[in-house]
Parts: structure tokens; sequence; C-alpha cells
């Protein structure tokens, strides 16, 4: 083959792999997630940790996805109203 051939080749290949790898929350749409508004940060029942931790975490069980940290600030000041 020639140089010119396997550069097509390659770039296909890479095209494809970028296309099937998950994306992260973000470049989805969103999506929908878990409700924080009615938690208090750091108590047990956020498990101890800040909202948009929380959100982060439970978005990942329930996605399999992490949000962002700045992500997940936004959508806790949404939900939260602040």
């Amino acid at each position: 083959m020639t140089r010119l051939a396997w550069c097509l080749v390659i770039l296909t290949m890479v095209g494809l792999a970028m296309a099937l790898m998950p994306q992260p929350a973000a470049a989805q749409g969103g999506g929908s997630y878990a409700n924080v508004s009615g938690l208090k940060p750091f108590t047990a029942e956020s498990n101890y940790m800040s909202l948009p931790g929380y959100l982060r975490w439970m978005t990942y069980t329930e996605q399999q996805v992490w949000l962002s940290v700045p992500e997940a600030k936004r959508i806790v000041a949404g939900q939260t109203g602040g």
C-alpha cells in the first residue's frame, strides 16, 4: 500500500474509535440527574459529601459517567436556586 492509503486507513480507524468511545455527561446532552435540593451537605443523607460531590457520585453510580466539578456545581445551583 502507498503511504497515502496507510494514512487514510489509520485516520479512519482513529475516527471510528473516537466515535465509539463513551462521552462525558455534559457532551451527552445532560440527561436527568439526582435531585439534591432537599439535602443538607456533609450529613448522612448526602453520604457526608458536599452537594456537588454527592451529585457527581450519584451520577456515576446511575449513569457510569463522571460530571466535572464545575458542571456539578452548575446543576446544584440550578436545583437549589443558588
